[in-house]
């Protein structure tokens, strides 16, 4: 309970008290004894204050009194419960651990980083058309990961190699990518003579199926051709009527795409190695390979799902920004240069001389330390 709570609550017995009956009062005394009890019992000291206050009362005057002081002390013990579980993170016989220490050690082991992400989060979603939109889609596609990992406990498994500690900060993390990718898609234009460049030697994405007979590279020649002659009788099979959803699920080892009948993209070309690119796009729709093809990973057969006509370029044309859009995000440079634009925008200030360093990364000069912070030391 915050101090002008206990205020308010002081203003209204003073006020009831100098009315109360002597008739009222026993019953009001039960009910203000309840209330020490269950302060007490956090306290510690509730069988204290009971004596202290109800010993010996008789009459209206020193009913007054006692109330008066019960709401003092009542005011204190509640403000000083208060102020203890705000400062202290931890206890333990060999002391507590206070919010201030606690707060001491983040900022010197991860103040600046913290600090760094959480203005930048505030400073994107600023500029962010639809900041609940964008919270929705990450949401969403941290769900879909969750179920395509079989739980949580898989998915968290995954993110710790990445260095993530739970799922709720990769979210954060899809999020915040989110909200720099909507940054630079709104402060970048395409001219024609780029998307007519990018058109000229663009193909639309293919979807595929294929099934994998994995073998290393550094497996014995004997392993390898067990490999492809394995391969080589699922296509036969397939040739044969074969249903390729269930071969793929059955025996290939992309076990990802296996559970969805061997079934991958709309991929670009430059998104799958070469050889498997190669083949895939050199397929009809419907085609099955003829024979394995040999990757890094071991033995693919596949098959051509879907590869949309090019068309023309005002018909595709929002599909070629979106894939230049995709490239340009690759590039830090653009990132960092639309971050700073909107740092320095929004005029950010760093009131703590110890994180004056926390936006050097996106600022050309040392961000501004203000006076405050200067006199009080913070």
């Amino acid at each position: 309970m915050i101090r002008k709570d206990w205020m308010k609550i002081q203003s209204f017995f003073f006020f009831f008290v100098n009315r109360i009956s002597k008739e009222k009062y026993e019953d009001f005394k039960k009910k203000l004894l309840s209330f020490f009890q269950k302060l007490g019992n956090k306290l510690k000291i509730w069988y204290i204050v009971r004596n202290a206050i109800f010993s010996s009362m008789t009459g209206v005057e020193r009913m007054k009194k006692t109330m008066m002081g019960m709401l003092a002390v009542a005011s204190t013990l509640a403000l000083a419960a208060c102020s203890n579980n705000q400062s202290a993170v931890a206890t333990s016989k060999a002391g507590n651990v206070t919010q201030e220490e606690f707060y001491k050690a983040l900022k010197a082991t991860s103040g600046e980083q913290t600090l760094q992400r959480l203005v930048l989060q505030k400073v994107l979603e600023n500029d962010a058309k639809d900041k609940k939109a964008l919270e929705e889609e990450a949401k969403t596609e941290v769900a879909n990961q969750v179920k395509q990992y079989g739980g949580e406990d898989a998915l968290k498994a995954v993110l710790a190699r990445s260095g993530f500690t739970s799922v709720d900060a990769y979210r954060d993390t899809v999020y915040l990518n989110k909200l720099i990718t909507a940054a630079v898609k709104k402060s970048t234009t395409f001219s024609d003579e780029e998307v007519q460049k990018y058109y000229d030697s663009w193909e639309p994405k293919a979807t595929a199926q294929h099934i994998l007979i994995g073998v290393s590279q550094n497996a014995s020649d004997e392993e390898k051709a067990e490999a492809k002659k394995k391969a080589e009788d699922l296509i036969k099979q397939l040739k044969d009527g074969a249903d390729f959803d269930t071969l793929a699920k059955e025996n290939s080892t992309d076990k990802t795409s296996a559970e969805n009948g061997g079934k991958i993209g709309p991929f670009k070309r430059s998104d799958m190695v070469k050889e498997f690119a190669d083949a895939a796009y050199g397929l009809k729709v419907g085609e099955i390979t003829e024979e394995p093809v040999l990757t890094q990973y071991g033995y693919h057969v596949i098959k051509l799902v879907d590869k949309p006509e090019k068309g023309s370029l005002s018909d595709v044309r929002s599909t070629l920004e979106d894939e230049l859009l995709a490239e340009k995000l690759k590039d830090t440079a653009t990132i960092h240069s639309v971050v700073s634009s909107l740092v320095k925008n929004a005029d950010v200030k760093i009131t703590d001389d110890t994180l004056k360093n926390a936006l050097k990364d996106f600022s050309d000069n040392t961000p501004n330390v203000t006076e405050q912070s200067q006199t009080t030391g913070n």
